[in-house]
């Protein structure tokens, strides 16, 4: 019976057992098996050996698909302009289904590509005119503006050219480079007019003997100043010449709008389109991907990958159904290096805590997955540093609203559902410290109700005594991080790491706690006998392994024969130098991440605080008039809200911190490959394949 149950929780505990699997099959047959993996979904195909030659051919396919999908979403970035919002997640689109047909994949390839090619290309080319629009636009905006300046200063185009003895000179230069060139031409004999062209360029007026022309344009060129030369097509009326350059810019203007409206007409037509191609494109990858793997040999192909165990007979069932019988589903034997994905299935409670798991990495396949702990951990700590009934009703109507009416994005909607369990643990605590919104729950509902643990607000409470409950908790939650240490290696088979690391660092913890608890911070008593309790178990850390290395020459994993490099290795690991120098790193972790749970205490005497300091400065305000009452309202709801962000923020961050830090680093490597089944998605796009006899039938 208890063998029984200890099955059940350690399969709990444990990502999914994966069986190694091979399916046979003709070559003709490989596309309707890869229909049928992708139909069941639960299939993850593994890389074989395959030729040269056939590889090649795979990935010239490849990099099409590759090049047309990132055509498609360039097209996709310039022509879908859909304006997304906040409120889109609570929203449900119904999705419509264009129905493509083709002879086959390699066609449906072809005819994808071709129409974004084609649609690119349109596309490029409306581009190109609204490029060339907009710079000759640019240029008579230019033209505009020293137009529009030489007429401010009265100049006469006319006068100018009649000159013979000076030199005039119109021209813009950038703002930063003006100092220097008016630096530069300090030295000659010449009247220098200017004002503001633009924000980057001001207009320059010179005037200076023609024998000074070219030293002039020298230093113009060097300090990049353009010298303006109004155009031959305009006349050299400014006031002419400014109409026409108005009458230019708006024909300009004009077919500008109309470029541009044909791109986003070109886009409304397409918007669909482009979301079929780009998902066609993306499942003819994600096929040519899976058939690249397959090892072809003669007229047979082996498609080899891994399924979860429970998962088997129904793949099976699914591979003859489709196939009437004419593909082979066999099991392999696990190699010793294989390292199978990782698949991990929860609850609907637990689910959501996944989300936590994954910043830190996926658990291995050999590894205990730490989220059904987490799940009743984090809210739990989280309350106890943010107990309040008040506070803990927000979190928890809020946090379950948000997660009933987000409809689109799944991490959010977990992160929704960890707020309302977090919040649910603050009611609890809330309840125990007989606190609601920084208030004692007696004030507000009476004497009859009270704190049914810890009252925060009494003068007479023993602030050190929920010190030590919080390092009680540290202690429980350190001792199960290390006996889970222990599981993970007898998981493994790693008996020697199991007995010899894990149980003398759990001994030596307990050892540690119990001194304490007993003889206190006594040094004098500990040494008259107590320090033995932990001298033992240290001893035992630091010597165990390295003796049994040293005696055995076995590998610590059990392996009967090992090459030379790798016998070297773990003798390296076994040595008792690195064993002393890792027990004594471990019994200085082990002291600081205890300690480290007294922010509990910090964190909940916080969040007192701020919520003391809103109902005090809510006090002087005065409640004695309509202007004090509204202020004094508008503080102690505000102060209310600011605690429930800021401080529940900082508490969630410290809560992570508790399991991540604290916690995982004494059983948990989350190393793990996450299972990635082969399936085709089609949301938007309703393939059909039809062989040319059938299209004549």
């Amino acid at each position: 019976m208890f063998g029984g149950k200890s099955n059940n929780l350690l399969k709990m505990l444990r990502p999914e057992r994966m069986t190694s699997t091979s399916i046979i099959c003709v070559k003709k047959d490989v596309e309707s098996v890869l229909e049928a993996l992708s139909s069941f979904g639960e299939f993850q195909i593994e890389q074989t050996s395959q030729d040269n030659a056939d590889v090649t051919d795979y990935n010239q396919s490849i990099q099409q698909v590759e090049e047309s999908l990132v055509d498609v979403n360039g097209l996709i970035n310039q022509l879908v302009h859909e304006k997304s919002s906040l409120l889109s997640i609570f929203k449900i689109t119904e999705e419509t289904k264009m129905q493509v047909t083709a002879e086959n994949w390699q066609a449906l390839l072809e005819n994808t590509s071709q129409k974004i090619f084609t649609l690119k290309k349109e596309t490029d080319n409306l581009n190109a005119s609204l490029s060339s629009l907009q710079e000759k636009t640019s240029e008579l905006n230019h033209v505009k503006d020293m137009l529009t300046r030489m007429n401010l200063m009265g100049a006469d185009l006319a006068a100018m050219e009649e000159l013979k003895l000076i030199y005039v000179a119109i021209a813009s230069v950038p703002v930063k480079n003006f100092s220097g060139l008016e630096t530069a031409l300090s030295g000659l004999p010449i009247f220098i007019n200017k004002c503001s062209l633009t924000k980057d360029a001001t207009f320059v007026c010179l005037a200076a003997s023609t024998k000074l022309q070219a030293d002039i344009e020298k230093i113009m060129r060097t300090y990049h100043g353009e010298i303006f030369h109004i155009p031959k097509e305009y006349p050299h009326d400014i006031n002419e010449a400014l109409k026409q350059v108005n009458n230019k810019l708006k024909e300009n203007a004009d077919r500008e709008d109309a470029v541009s409206a044909s791109l986003i007409k070109l886009g409304n037509e397409n918007k669909n389109n482009l979301v079929s191609w780009k998902e066609t494109s993306e499942n003819i990858l994600a096929l040519l991907n899976a058939e690249k793997k397959i090892l072809q040999s003669g007229r047979l192909a082996t498609i080899k990958g891994f399924v979860p165990q429970k998962k088997f007979n129904e793949l099976c069932e699914k591979v003859n159904g489709m196939l009437d019988g004419k593909a082979l589903v066999l099991t392999n034997e696990v190699a010793k290096n294989a390292d199978p994905p990782t698949k991990i299935s929860h609850s609907s409670f637990v689910r959501p805590f996944e989300e936590l798991t994954r910043l830190y990495g996926l658990p291995h396949y050999d590894e205990l997955d730490p989220t059904p702990f987490m799940a009743f951990s984090f809210p739990i700590l989280f309350g106890l540093m943010f107990g309040d009934i008040g506070h803990g009703i927000i979190l928890l109507v809020g946090g379950l609203a948000m997660f009933f009416l987000i409809k689109k994005n799944q991490a959010i909607r977990n992160v929704c559902w960890i707020m309302a369990t977090c919040g649910l643990a603050a009611i609890v605590a809330g309840a125990l410290y007989g606190e609601f919104f920084g208030k004692p729950v007696a004030v507000i509902f009476g004497s009859s109700f009270g704190p049914l643990w810890f009252d925060p607000f009494s003068p007479t409470t023993n602030v050190f005594n929920f010190l030590i409950f919080a390092l009680c908790i540290g202690v429980a939650q350190i001792l199960s991080g290390l006996v889970l240490e222990m599981a993970n290696f007898a998981i493994k088979r790693n008996f020697v790491d199991a007995i010899f690391l894990s149980l003398p660092k759990i001994v030596f913890y307990i050892c540690a706690v119990l001194l304490l608890v007993v003889y206190k911070l006594n040094i004098a008593l500990w040494f008259s006998g107590p320090v033995l309790l932990l001298v033992i178990p240290f001893t035992l850390m630091v010597i165990a392994k390295p003796a049994f290395v040293a005696f055995s020459h076995l590998s610590f994993r059990s392996i009967e024969t090992q090459g030379e490099e790798e016998l070297a290795s773990e003798a390296h690991e076994g040595s008792f130098g690195q064993s002393l120098f890792e027990s004594g790193d471990l019994m200085t972790r082990l002291l600081s991440n205890t300690i480290s749970y007294s922010r509990i205490l910090a964190l909940l005497m916080a969040h007192w605080a701020l919520l003391l300091v809103t109902y005090t400065v809510a006090n002087l305000i005065g409640f004695s008039s309509i202007v004090s009452l509204i202020i004094s309202v508008i503080v102690i709801v505000g102060g209310n809200i600011f605690v429930i962000a800021l401080e529940g923020l900082i508490v969630f961050i410290h809560t992570l911190r508790l399991h991540f830090y604290e916690w995982f680093s004494k059983f948990y490597q989350g190393t793990g490959t996450e299972f990635n089944p082969f399936k085709q998605k089609f949301e938007h796009t309703e393939v059909v394949l039809k062989p040319k006899e059938d299209t004549k039938q």
